[in-house]
């Protein structure tokens, strides 16, 4: 199954934020994030992400590495949302959470990994459904596979975002 990453735009459900690629760049974040953010485009809000524009990025040092917050993700009214971050000058997007160990960590290699994610976790479940192939279990296999083959390092984390979303699928949650 290919997957064209500039469909995850049918899947917002906001306006999309407005950058400038050369002076993303010269905040420090990467040229391919960077390109993305232009090219694709990031929308305001998706599902309980929040994205901000340019002028409400912060540059913050976590354990001595700089980060520049782009955005927070609150889901179900959590009163302290987890912030998301781009690694300054390199790839990388990066949330925090409390009831993690470290309490930042690798959600995605890039941004567009984030994205195409999220249109994989759509756009399966679709096709599924319409092929009459769908059952959660079949479902989280297939999306775990998937998340591997594009970006191991973000399944590695057993606590991490996307582990705990397929889990909720394996585990009929």
């Amino acid at each position: 199954m290919d997957f064209d990453i500039c469909e995850i735009r049918e899947y917002y459900d906001s306006e999309l934020r407005d950058y400038d690629y050369n002076e993303l760049v010269r905040l420090g974040i990467s040229h391919d994030d960077a390109d993305f953010m232009v090219s694709i485009g990031v929308p305001e809000n998706y599902d309980d992400f929040v994205f901000y524009g340019r002028d409400t990025f912060k540059k913050t040092l976590i354990e001595g590495v700089e980060f520049i917050n782009i955005g927070h993700y609150s889901c179900y009214g959590i009163l302290d949302p987890n912030a998301l971050y781009l690694k300054k000058g390199s790839d990388g997007l990066f949330i925090n959470s409390s009831h993690h160990k470290p309490p930042i960590y690798m959600l995605n290699k890039n941004l567009r990994t984030f994205f195409l994610f999220e249109l994989i976790w759509n756009e399966l479940a679709m096709k599924m459904k319409q092929e009459s192939e769908y059952n959660e279990q079949k479902y989280a296999r297939e999306l775990r596979k998937l998340y591997e083959q594009i970006d191991p390092v973000a399944m590695k984390d057993l606590d991490g975002y996307w582990s705990h979303l397929i889990e909720n699928y394996e585990t009929g949650l």
